[in-house]
């Protein structure tokens, strides 16, 4: 008989026992590390989530700064802020701002003034650096918006959920550069608020940059484009609608390679946008928001004519200069001066108002730009005089028709040149129309005897428009801001005023800052070609021009449509942008400011 042993099946259960064991010890080894994986990316996950969170709450304080920021710098666009300026003025952002955070604090909710490197300076009293452009007038000024946030996670020990330090928290510190651009709109050879039109007939070739905050109309292939062109609505190689006065096929312009018209942002002068700009050279008695930018308020001197031509004088702060002796300068002379040069109701005819109006009788007052220019330089307006006359003829109707008004430039051939420690050029601002008469900051001698030809006169005049100054005379920063602004030549003489004399050569070197009448109705506004008006035959004659021209808003005294008969035969135009403005502009803030996001980044 044969007896099993039982002993190696007891082995071999005991062996499945213990590989079970192991098995389920290694399981639950990685169920363990699995729970730990999934417990440690949900961590990562909901980190992630909260770190999402308070970059954009972050982000947002700093959107929310910016616009406050901009606010407040828009009350004074000529004033540099400073950190206290916004200390307790930038409104913190509240939870009701987001509602899908339950918990969040925000600390360094700031904006401060940067140096030149972009370093925060310190300090209540502490403004930006000015950092230069590429054209004279041209700055930035820069600022730091901070927001420091932090958000608990569910590990924060009680107590510490708003602590920065405590790593459980999330935080996040988002920085945001604020810049404020100044530019100068002199860096334009034209500049237009409205509508632009270019319908040359002539070759015209426009060196400089162009800029329209309305539609671009080109429509001749005479018309050359070297600089940088840019338009904010549309470009149209045609013409505007409503101009009945072209009916040739329209052609495209040429431009300089690379550089076709293009479109870009409007440029609104300082900054603000309005419906009438008219404003900036209007006569008020009153204080208004626009002061700092108004030709009246920015003016060294105001010269005010009323309807029965009585003339009052006032300083630089609108005081009004009673008596010689109160005045300014040496000894009150500067009133006795400007009343010296100013000659009151004179009469010319202006045949395009009357076209229009019915009225084409004009009453001028002229102001005798030489006599006055001789009087800055010997110091009879003040060491402080910076440079700027308004002169102005209230009584002129508020619709152009009825009582016409004008100011007349006259032998303003030689500006102040700095040296009676006054600013060098001039600018002379009017709400009136304004009539140049004669060669303008050339360095002209005029004759003794009306309309004849100077006795100097500048090459430009007799065949070299490259040469508009006489030798030896440096044209100085001017500029001429009106309603409306004309050119009478070098033999203008108002007795024949109204008959279409015979022009003669003339120069003008200044800026133009004039309103237009614009298209519409079968009317043309004349275009730039047509930008400064003209009264008289100029047919074969030269009118040389160097400056810049801009148009901020819709003539309201000089009414008249262009395109009447009897009014003009138009010259040969001759016609540069001054680039000496890029580096020298005329004396007066004339600017866009411009408010823009710059670098974002977190520390």
């Amino acid at each position: 008989m044969i007896t099993l042993s039982k002993r190696p099946l007891r082995r071999a259960a005991g062996n499945a026992l213990i590989v079970t064991v192991m098995t389920m010890a290694i399981v639950g080894v990685w169920i363990g590390l699995a729970l730990q994986y999934t417990d440690s990316v949900g961590r990562n996950v909901r980190r992630s989530i909260l770190l999402r969170q308070a970059t954009n709450i972050g982000d947002s304080s700093t959107e929310m700064a910016f616009a406050a920021w901009r606010s407040i710098c828009r009350t004074n666009q000529t004033k540099v802020f400073k950190n206290s300026d916004f200390s307790g003025s930038i409104p913190s952002p509240t939870p009701a701002d987001f509602p899908g955070v339950s918990q969040y604090t925000l600390t360094n909710f700031t904006v401060r003034a940067l140096d030149s490197t972009w370093a925060p300076k310190a300090g209540g009293g502490a403004t930006p650096a000015p950092i230069a452009g590429p054209n004279h007038g041209d700055l930035s000024y820069y600022y730091l918006a901070t927001a420091d946030v932090v958000l608990p996670t569910v590990s924060t020990p009680v107590g510490k959920t708003q602590d920065p330090t405590d790593p459980n928290n999330i935080v996040v510190r988002v920085r945001r550069v604020f810049q404020k651009e100044t530019l100068s709109l002199w860096r334009y050879a034209i500049f237009f608020n409205d509508d632009l039109e270019i319908h040359p007939g002539a070759p015209m070739v426009v060196n400089g940059d162009v800029q329209t905050n309305g539609s671009l109309y080109t429509a001749h292939n005479t018309l050359t484009l070297n600089g940088k062109t840019t338009y904010v609505n549309s470009w149209s190689i045609g013409f505007m609608p409503g101009d009945g006065t072209h009916s040739e096929t329209p052609s495209s312009p040429t431009w300089a390679t690379g550089l076709p018209p293009a479109k870009d942002q409007a440029q609104q002068p300082y900054g603000v946008a309005l419906t009438d700009y008219h404003q900036l050279i209007d006569y008020t008695t009153t204080p208004t928001t626009l002061d700092p930018y108004r030709l009246q308020s920015q003016a060294g001197v105001q010269v005010i004519i009323d309807a029965a031509n009585a003339i009052q004088i006032y300083d630089g702060n609108g005081n009004l200069i009673s008596t010689n002796g109160n005045g300014i300068g040496n000894g009150g002379r500067m009133k006795q001066d400007l009343l010296a040069a100013i000659t009151t109701n004179e009469t010319i005819t202006d045949n395009r108002e009357g076209a229009t109006t019915g009225n084409a009788s004009i009453r001028v007052a002229t102001l005798d730009v030489g006599a006055v220019s001789n009087a800055i330089k010997n110091g009879d307006f003040g060491n402080n005089f910076n440079g700027i006359i308004y002169i102005t003829d209230t009584s002129a109707s508020a619709d152009g028709i009825a009582t016409k008004r004008a100011i007349r430039l006259k032998n303003g051939a030689k500006l102040p040149d700095g040296s009676g420690s006054s600013a060098p050029g001039l600018t002379i601002a009017s709400a009136n129309p304004v009539y140049v008469q004669g060669d303008y900051n050339t360095g002209s001698t005029p004759s003794a005897v009306p309309g004849a030809t100077p006795t100097v006169q500048p090459p430009s005049n007799t065949g070299d428009p490259t040469q508009p100054t006489v030798a030896g005379y440096t044209r100085q920063p001017a500029a001429i801001i009106a309603d409306a602004v004309n050119i009478l030549s070098n033999s203008w003489i108002d007795s024949q005023s109204g008959t279409n004399p015979a022009a003669a050569p003339t120069t003008v070197n200044a800026g133009i800052i004039s309103g237009n009448v614009p298209t519409g109705n079968g009317y043309y506004s004349g275009g730039v070609e047509n930008f400064p008006r003209f009264l008289e035959n100029w047919s074969g004659q030269v009118f040389t021009y160097y400056g810049s021209m801009i148009e901020l808003y819709k003539s309201q005294q000089a009414i008249g449509h262009w395109g009447a008969a009897n009014v003009y035969n138009p010259p040969n135009r001759a016609w540069y942008f001054d680039t000496n403005f890029i580096s020298n502009p005329p004396p007066g803030l004339l600017a866009s400011f411009n408010y823009r996001r710059s670098r974002w980044y977190t520390q």
